[in-house]
């Protein structure tokens, strides 16, 4: 499968201190005054006895969450606070409880009226034997790095970054970018407004954007796989051993395949729909998009 260097989309998540930050500077602009706006973190360290622990859930963080999954001999979860104005650290708050052998960790956040804010950041190192259920935040980028067993990675606001996962893996954003560097399972991908890149996935089931771009390894994929783009154009990269019947469309787009050799058998080809057979197989592939291209390299 053929390597391709691919740019990462930008973040498109806001942030809350920034947005703060920016509302008090327009807020002093017509007063003549020079005011130092009070930005304060706090670090906190939690250590967690793996034996009580088998999964870990992270939900309704407010920041970044960060998962590492490495050899040691407990659960560290770091906590960041980041403090505006006049909110202090004790009004943020972050719980990390073990229950039914569940090591759950959440944050919460005062309701600022007015100037000020705050966010907490939270990041996880863990050994292995402790498998990852969600690591889910409202308002930040979600990375995990060596995800042990299957695991969903959901922000609301932010991109998400998966490399090296041994199982299955879901990731969600409604706003922001999905990079995927190598899993051992199946992927399921979604975002509503950005991109998806994804290298050495084991196995795609669906891949899907409304505004952005797909670029995507394909070494296997499941039955109805999917790979979308409402706007925008689509890459697909097949491995050597897919067995698939392919369907592409296009409804304002053109098509272009690469390689292949007798592997890759075209079916019928228009200008808004190309059919093939990949090494014979009948495992249904559907790559769709409305406004965009399609390039296929078998």
């Amino acid at each position: 499968m053929g390597e391709d260097s691919t740019g990462d989309g930008s973040s498109t998540r806001r942030r809350l201190l920034g947005a703060a930050g920016a509302g008090l500077a327009t807020a002093l602009a017509g007063c003549g005054a020079v005011v130092d706006v009070d930005r304060r973190t706090e670090t906190e360290r939690r250590s967690v006895d793996p034996s009580s622990v088998s999964t870990l859930a992270l939900t309704d963080v407010s920041g970044d969450i960060a998962f590492h999954a490495e050899s040691r001999d407990d659960v560290s979860v770091v906590v960041r606070k980041h403090a505006l104005g006049g909110v202090s650290f004790d009004d943020l708050d972050a719980t990390v409880r073990t229950a039914d052998d569940r090591l759950e960790v959440t944050t919460d956040e005062p309701q600022v009226v007015g100037l000020g804010g705050g966010r907490i950041d939270i990041e996880v190192h863990a050994p292995p034997s402790v498998a990852v259920d969600e690591l889910r935040t409202v308002d930040g980028d979600v990375r995990a790095e060596s995800v042990p067993d299957g695991a969903t990675l959901a922000t609301t606001d932010g991109d998400v970054s998966v490399s090296d996962a041994r199982g299955d893996v879901r990731a969600e954003s409604r706003d922001g970018d999905i990079r995927v560097e190598e899993t051992a399972g199946t992927l399921s991908a979604t975002t509503v407004d950005g991109d998806i890149r994804v290298q050495n996935p084991g196995r795609v089931d669906a891949l899907r954007t409304r505004d952005g771009d797909v670029v995507a390894d394909v070494p296997a994929a499941a039955s109805d796989a999917v790979v979308a783009s409402t706007d925008g154009d689509l890459l697909l990269r097949l491995g050597d051993d897919l067995s698939a019947a392919l369907t592409a469309r296009t409804d304002d787009g053109e098509f272009a395949v690469s390689g292949g050799g007798s592997a890759f058998n075209v079916r019928e080809r228009t200008e808004s729909r190309l059919r093939a057979t990949v090494n014979g197989g009948d495992a249904a592939v559907t790559a769709r998009t409305r406004d965009g291209d399609v390039t296929i390299r078998a």
